[in-house]
């Protein structure tokens, strides 16, 4: 009775670990998210619930049909970032970062684009 009154059965994940949570098209690009953890020590931990994983640019670079880079929002920034000076400097803070769609965007940067990085 208890946890009906306080909605604790509402506060049950109905997703678990390797459900998708959305696709993305973003410049031309599908993008599927699903569900999981981003460290072991999370899936260990009884408490955290399965969060949707954004895919790693940093590890697996992709890149736009005209060669400019995606990022993550929550992406730690380049060595080229440009905005404004704090403790942890991340793309979407940077002047060059375009929003694409949820925490995926485009880093318009022309020294991170592919033809810069080949040369």
């Amino acid at each position: 009775m208890i946890n009906k009154l306080l909605s604790y059965d509402d506060q049950t994940p109905t997703h678990k670990e390797g459900d998708l949570f959305k696709k993305l098209e973003i410049s031309g690009e599908c993008f599927e998210i699903y569900y999981g953890y981003y460290e072991d020590c999370e899936r260990e931990n009884p408490a955290i619930s399965p969060m949707p994983i954004y895919p790693n640019f940093l590890k697996e670079p992709k890149y736009t049909a005209d060669g400019f880079p995606f990022v993550t929002k929550m992406q730690d920034a380049c060595k080229h970032y440009n905005g404004k000076d704090t403790k942890y400097n991340e793309c979407a803070e940077c002047t060059f970062y375009t929003h694409g769609d949820d925490f995926i965007g485009i880093c318009k940067c022309q020294k991170n684009h592919l033809q810069a990085i080949i040369n």
